[in-house]
C-alpha cells in the first residue's frame, strides 16, 4: 500500500471489517484505540526506537491499516533478555502456543519510522487477502528469531505489537514471514538492518501430524 501524505485522513479502505480482525479505529479521542496510527503511537514507540534509526529512515506515516483492540490492556512493555520488545494490546483465550505447533496467524510489518510495508490483512492495495499465515514455532522452523519468541506463549485470540531488533530479524535471506510481492520483498530485504514493528494476531495453533 502506498504511504498515505503526512496528516491525510485514512480511506475507507484503510479500514478492516468485524469479520477480520476487529474494526480498526482511527479516533482522535483515543490513542489507545487507533491501529498503529497517528502521532500517539509514534511517540509510544518513540522511547523503543533509537533516534539514529528514526532519523535515517525519514518522517514515516502512521495512518495505514494495523489490528485494533476494542478494549486494549494498559500499556505494559516487556522487554526480553535477548533485546525483543513487545506490548500485549489484548488478551486471548485457550492453550498458549508452543515450540512444535502451527501458529496460524495475522501480521502487519512496517519500519520503525512508521512507514507499511505489507498486512496479510485484506486492507486493500499493499495487503493480503486476508488469509492469515501458518508457520510451525521452535527451532526447526522458518519465522525470523524475533517473530517466533513473540508468538510462542501467545494465546488464541491475542494480539502483541513488537519491535523487533535487527539481530532478530531478517538476519539470512529468505526467513520468513515474506510479503508476496516482489517490491514488497525487497523493501524487507533493503531495511533488514533496521528494527522493525510487528503486529500480530494469533488465530489457533495446530499441532504437526
Amino acid at each position: 500500500m502506498a504511504n498515505a501524505r503526512p496528516g491525510a485522513k485514512p480511506s475507507a479502505a484503510m479500514m478492516l471489517d468485524d469479520d477480520r480482525l476487529d474494526k480498526a479505529t482511527f479516533s482522535s479521542t483515543s490513542s489507545r484505540r487507533i491501529a498503529l496510527g497517528g502521532a500517539a503511537l509514534a511517540t509510544l514507540l518513540a522511547p523503543l526506537v533509537p533516534r539514529d534509526a528514526i532519523a535515517a529512515s525519514g518522517a514515516g506515516d502512521w495512518s495505514s491499516p494495523g489490528l485494533a483492540a476494542e478494549d486494549p490492556l494498559p500499556v505494559k512493555y516487556v522487554k526480553t533478555g535477548d533485546g525483543l520488545v513487545y506490548e500485549q494490546v489484548n488478551q486471548g483465550a485457550g492453550a498458549p502456543a508452543k515450540a512444535g505447533d502451527i501458529a496460524v496467524f495475522h501480521w502487519i510489518i512496517r519500519r520503525a519510522n512508521g512507514y507499511f510495508i505489507y498486512g496479510s490483512i485484506d486492507c486493500g492495495i499493499g495487503c493480503g487477502n486476508g488469509d492469515p499465515s501458518e508457520y510451525k514455532l521452535g527451532p526447526d522452523g522458518s519465522l525470523i528469531a524475533g517473530l517466533d519468541e513473540l508468538l510462542t506463549g501467545m494465546q488464541p485470540g491475542e494480539k502483541r505489537r513488537a519491535l523487533v531488533p535487527p539481530a532478530l530479524g531478517y538476519v539470512r535471506k529468505g526467513m520468513e514471514p515474506q510479503p508476496p510481492d516482489f517490491g514488497q520483498k525487497r523493501q524487507v530485504e533493503a531495511h533488514s538492518n533496521e528494527p522493525l514493528v510487528f503486529e500480530v494476531k494469533l488465530i489457533k495453533t495446530r499441532s504437526v501430524a
